[in-house]
This record gives C-alpha cells, sequence and structure tokens, in this order.
C-alpha cells in the first residue's frame, strides 16, 4: 500500500464503514445517494468519498451520456476486507470495476432501486423510531430463494411499534404487464411454499402506469398481497401514506402495510430470518 493510501486507510470512520458496506452489497451508488443517506450536506460526502478513493476502497465514475453524478463501486480490495466471496469481486485491475459499471446495461434501473431505498434511510435520520433495519440487494434475496423470485430487494422498515418486510420490485415501465403478473404469481408460490407472508411492493414510475399494473395484478387472483406506489422516489415520500395495497380500500403507510397484509391473509405478524 502506498503512503497516500495507508494515510488515507486511517483515516476511515464508522460512517465510512458502512457507506462502503453498502455500495459492495448494491453494487453501484451515486455520491447524491450518499449524501440523502448519511449526510446533510454533499461537500461532507464528497470528503468521504474521496478519502474512500484515496485508500483504494472504491473507484468512481461518470456515465457515458453527460450524466455528471458521481457512481462509486467498491475495489476487490474492499470486497475482500469486507469478507465478499471471491466469485463476487470484479475483476484485478484498477479501473475494471468502474468501467464494468458504467457499462451495466441495467445501471439506470439498478440506481432507481438504490434511490428509493437510500431515501427510507435518510427518513429514518428525520423520523422519531424509525429504522431501515435490513436491506438486501437483489443478488442477495435471489440466493435465499434460489430459482423461485428474484426481487429487487428484500427490506425491514420500523417506525416505532410498527413495520413491514417486504419484497420491493422497481418498474420502469418498460415491462410488459403480463411480465409482472407473472412475477406475483411466482410471490403467490413462494408463500405457500416457504411459508412468507411479506407484502410485495410495486415502485411505478407514474400514476397512469400505477392504475394499469394495480389493474393487471388484481386480475391474477394471486393470494400474495401486493401494493403500488407511483412518482420519482427522489421527490416522493416514499415511506408516507402512499402505497394503494390490494387489501384495503386506502392508501397507507410502508409501516402500516406489514399488520395489513398478515391481517389480509389471517396470519401472525411476525419478522422472518431473513
Amino acid at each position: 500500500m502506498t503512503t497516500t493510501s495507508s494515510g488515507a486507510a486511517d483515516r476511515i470512520t464508522a460512517r465510512d464503514a458502512r457507506m462502503l458496506r453498502l455500495i459492495a452489497e448494491h453494487r453501484v451508488l451515486t455520491s447524491s445517494q450518499l449524501t440523502t443517506a448519511f449526510f446533510n450536506h454533499s461537500s461532507k460526502a464528497r470528503l468521504r468519498i474521496g478519502i474512500l478513493r484515496e485508500a483504494e476502497l472504491i473507484e468512481t465514475f461518470r456515465p457515458p451520456g453527460g450524466d455528471s453524478v458521481l457512481h462509486c463501486v467498491a475495489t476487490a480490495k474492499a470486497l475482500k476486507l469486507l469478507g465478499v466471496s471471491r466469485s463476487a469481486m470484479p475483476p484485478a485491475g484498477k479501473t475494471q470495476a468502474a468501467t464494468a459499471a458504467a457499462l451495466r446495461p441495467d445501471l439506470g434501473h439498478l440506481r432507481g432501486v438504490n434511490e428509493f431505498f437510500c431515501q427510507l434511510i435518510a427518513r429514518s435520520r428525520r423520523i422519531r423510531g424509525a429504522a431501515l433495519e435490513e436491506w438486501r440487494s437483489e443478488w442477495t434475496t435471489a440466493a435465499l430463494f434460489p430459482a423461485r423470485v428474484r426481487p429487487d430487494g428484500f427490506a425491514r422498515w420500523r417506525v416505532g411499534e410498527q413495520w413491514c418486510e417486504f419484497f420491493f420490485e422497481y418498474d420502469t415501465g418498460s415491462e410488459p404487464l403480463h411480465r409482472l403478473v407473472a412475477k406475483l404469481n411466482g410471490y403467490d408460490d413462494l408463500m405457500h411454499t416457504a411459508d412468507t407472508c411479506c407484502p410485495v411492493l410495486f415502485w411505478l414510475p407514474n400514476a397512469r402506469r400505477e392504475q394499469h399494473v394495480h389493474q393487471a395484478l388484481g386480475a391474477a387472483n394471486a393470494e400474495v398481497p401486493f401494493a403500488t406506489a407511483a412518482g420519482d422516489p427522489e421527490q416522493a415520500d416514499v415511506a408516507g401514506s402512499v402505497w394503494r395495497p390490494v387489501f384495503a380500500d386506502r392508501r397507507l403507510t410502508l409501516a402500516e402495510l406489514g399488520a395489513a397484509a398478515c391481517a389480509h391473509l389471517g396470519v401472525p405478524h411476525q419478522p422472518h430470518a431473513l
């Protein structure tokens, strides 16, 4: 390790370590998302990102096409320190991890998924008794349910005594409705075979898409509880009363969805060992 990177490593804080774990788990986080989740000012976020980069724990890039937001990815060195399996590490080389991330065809979708959850982390800093207690990535969640479902994430959100575990699906509006219905059927099968009762939450790009998706999913007659919401997650109150469930006649907050879904199914509201 060079003198510069050694000095930077000595300055890593507990918050830096939390940031690094999120970057490693969720593949790509932008500087604005890290600011939203962990800081009150972007200048402070840029400083800490710079220190992680100096320590050779992250690489940064700006995607092609004029996107000015800095994107952060974990290096092989960081993944090794965090105990991530070698199969999940990026290829060796100083810039390959960032290059591979920049060229991901699903980069926009991944960024949208991570924006939603970073907004939840931000709300946990502002709402008394609120916490994003669990946030598993698409890859971690898929490993827990091989060949069954592949959500964009699994999480547990709590506000005081109310909490909700949920599977998350982020929709950009490009998928045909029948594919979304097929996803719901997969969750329905999972609910019956793995004893899960977590609602499936679909975040949609606009109100028109939400209406169409809600109708299509409702017509599928699957037993699994689901709810929809729409808008730009960077601007919306993702934890607020924006969720339209199939099992209630009004929009609920994210924390309310858990008990409401279990009451709808007639099962106990209890956490799952995920």
